[in-house]
C-alpha cells in the first residue's frame, strides 16, 4: 500500500536519472468522484396500472444507466409479497422480473419473510444479484440465512460503494419465524460498516425500512454516507414524513422512485454533496421487453383466478385505512365463513391478512381473482380451544398499536366489542359479548381463526400453544378457497356492519 502511494505522487525526474518527490506533491488536488443512485421499493404486485410497476421502472433503470456516470440500481425489497401470484410462486415472479433489470443489490425488508426465512433463501439463489440482510443470524449456518449476505461492495467503473440493509426486529412478531434471530439493525451496521470501509467501500449505503431514530446519528457520524427508505405507511396514516439530515431519504408515495447524484473528493466521504430527484413509474413508458415477461407471469392465473364466484349486492371496501381501524363488511364476510367452516362459537382475524386495497359497487360479480388478491397469504385455517381470559388478551393485543393502523387490528365473528384506543395499551378493550353474552374470563369457547395467529403471529401471543380441535371439514384449505367456497354457497352475499367493533372514543388514527 505505501508504494502506491508514492508512485501517485507527482515526481520530477532529474537529468541524472535520480527521481525526487516534487515539493508539489502534498498539495496535490485530489480527483472529484461522482456517482448516481437509482432506488425505490414496496412493488409486490405487476401490472399495477394506476401507480407502474417493473416495466416502467425498467424504463427508467436503462435511462439513467445510459448516461455517463457511474450508477448503481439499488432495489429497497419489501415485495416478495404478499400479492396474488405470490400466493401461488412464493415471490419467485418478482425475483424473474427483477432479474431482468440487474439490480445492484436488494435489500431485505419484512415482507420477505411473508413465506418465511425457507422460501427468502431458495429465492436468493434464483436472483442474479446479491440479497443483502445486515441484522439476520441463522444458528444453522453460524451466520446469514443462507443464500443472503450481511453486507456487499458492488461496483460500477471505478466506482466501489457499500451496500447494507437493516429491518426492524419487530418483523418476528409479524412473520413467526421458525429459527432465524433478528439482531440490533444499529450494531449490526456499526460493525458492518468497518469491514466495509477496510475491504475498500468509498461510500457506505444502507437501505432501510422501519423507524429507526439512529440513523441520522449514523451519517454524523460516518459510520454511512447515505441511507434510503421507502414507507408508504407515512402517507396511510397521514402523518408527515420524519425530519432527516439531506443524506437520509425516505419516500412514501406509491410507484415513487429517487435519482440521487453524489459528489465527493476521492479519499474525503465527509465532502459527499448529494442532488436527489424523484420520478414517478406512472409517468414512464414500460419497457417492452420487460412488459412481456409481466404479462406472461400474470397470464399463468387468467383461466383459474377470472371463474366468477358470486355476486355482492351491497358496496364494499378494502381500503387498508378503513379494514386496519374499524368493522369492516368484507372482513365481516371472512370470519363468517371461518365459523360455518369450521363450526366454531367465534372466529377471529388480522386486518394485515386482507390486502386488496379494492372498492366493490353494489353489483360486483366477484372472481377467485378478487378473493385471492384479498386474502393473498397461504394461511390455513385452524379450530381451536380458548378460554376467555386468552380471548381478552388476544384482543388487547389487536388495538395495542391501533393509532399506527398495524395490521393485527382484529376482525371477530360471534363477537361484539367495545373499545376506548385513546386509553392505555393493555386497557383499551371496554367490553366484548360473545354470542350476545358478557365473555366470561374462565369459560372456554371454540374459536377458528389462522394457523399464522395461532403460531403466535402479529403479536398474538395468547394463541401459542392452544389445544387444538378437530372439525368435519378439516382439509387444510387456504383461507381464500374457504371464503370462495361460501360465496359459491350463497351466490349472492350482502356482508353488513352489525356493531362488531365499537369504537366508543369515536376518533380514527
Amino acid at each position: 500500500m505505501k508504494l502506491l502511494s508514492y508512485l501517485s505522487l507527482p515526481v520530477t525526474c532529474l537529468l541524472l536519472g535520480t527521481c525526487l518527490l516534487s515539493p508539489l506533491a502534498g498539495q496535490a488536488v485530489a480527483a472529484e468522484r461522482q456517482a448516481r443512485l437509482i432506488f425505490t421499493a414496496e412493488l409486490p404486485r405487476i401490472l399495477e396500472t394506476e401507480q407502474g410497476d417493473y416495466a416502467e421502472l425498467a424504463s427508467i433503470v436503462k435511462t439513467q444507466r445510459q448516461q455517463p456516470i457511474p450508477t448503481f440500481f439499488l432495489f429497497g425489497g419489501d415485495s416478495l409479497g404478499p400479492s396474488t401470484l405470490a400466493s401461488f410462486d412464493r415471490g419467485s415472479h418478482i425475483i424473474d422480473i427483477l432479474n431482468l433489470l440487474e439490480p445492484d443489490a436488494m435489500g431485505v425488508a419484512k415482507r420477505e419473510f411473508s413465506f418465511f426465512e425457507d422460501e427468502l433463501s431458495l429465492r436468493s439463489y434464483e436472483a442474479s444479484f446479491p440479497v443483502v440482510a445486515s441484522n439476520l443470524f441463522d444458528p444453522i449456518t453460524g451466520g446469514n440465512l443462507d443464500g443472503l449476505e450481511s453486507s456487499v461492495i458492488v461496483q460500477q467503473a471505478d466506482v466501489r460503494l457499500g451496500v447494507l440493509a437493516v429491518f426492524s426486529p419487530a418483523a418476528a412478531e409479524q412473520y413467526p419465524l421458525n429459527r432465524v434471530m433478528i439482531t440490533s439493525p444499529e450494531e449490526a451496521v456499526r460493525e458492518q460498516s468497518v469491514l466495509l470501509r477496510q475491504a475498500g467501500a468509498e461510500l457506505i449505503v444502507l437501505l432501510y425500512s422501519a423507524n429507526f431514530d439512529f440513523v441520522d446519528s449514523l451519517i454524523q457520524q460516518r459510520v454511512i454516507d447515505v441511507a434510503l427508505r421507502k414507507n408508504e405507511l407515512f402517507r396511510l396514516t397521514k402523518t408527515e414524513l420524519p425530519k432527516t439530515l439531506p443524506a437520509n431519504i425516505n419516500l412514501s408515495a406509491p410507484g415513487e422512485v429517487a435519482v440521487v447524484d453524489l459528489r465527493w473528493t476521492a479519499g474525503a466521504p465527509e465532502t459527499l454533496q448529494l442532488e436527489p430527484s424523484f420520478q414517478q413509474l406512472k409517468a414512464q413508458q414500460p419497457d417492452p421487453t420487460v412488459l412481456k415477461v409481466v404479462k406472461s407471469h400474470s397470464a399463468r392465473l387468467e383461466q383459474l383466478l377470472g371463474e366468477t364466484i358470486g355476486t355482492t349486492t351491497v358496496e364494499l371496501d378494502t381500503n387498508r385505512r378503513l379494514v386496519r381501524s374499524q368493522e369492516n363488511a368484507l372482513a365481516n364476510l371472512v370470519v363468517d365463513a371461518m365459523v360455518w367452516h369450521t363450526g366454531a362459537d367465534i372466529a377471529l382475524v388480522n386486518a394485515g391478512n386482507i390486502r386488496g386495497e379494492k372498492h366493490y359497487p353494489a353489483g360486483t360479480s366477484l372472481t377467485r381473482r378478487d378473493i385471492a388478491m384479498e386474502l393473498p397469504y397461504r394461511n390455513q385455517v385452524v379450530l381451536v380451544q380458548v378460554t376467555g381470559k386468552q380471548l381478552l388478551a388476544a384482543l388487547e393485543n389487536g388495538l395495542s398499536e391501533f393509532e399506527l393502523l398495524r395490521g393485527r387490528f382484529a376482525h371477530l365473528s360471534g363477537m361484539k366489542m367495545q373499545f376506548d384506543p385513546s386509553q392505555p395499551v393493555g386497557k383499551r378493550v371496554i367490553s366484548v359479548q360473545i354470542n350476545g353474552q358478557p365473555l366470561v374470563p374462565k369459560q372456554q369457547y371454540k374459536l377458528a381463526t389462522f394457523d399464522y395467529l395461532a403460531e403466535g403471529g402479529d403479536g398474538y401471543k395468547a394463541l401459542v400453544d392452544l389445544p387444538q380441535l378437530n372439525y368435519s371439514n378439516q382439509m387444510n384449505k387456504l383461507i381464500a378457497e374457504v371464503v370462495v367456497d361460501y360465496i359459491k354457497l350463497q351466490k349472492n352475499i350482502a356482508p353488513v356492519l352489525q356493531q362488531r367493533l365499537v369504537n366508543t372514543a369515536r376518533s380514527q388514527p
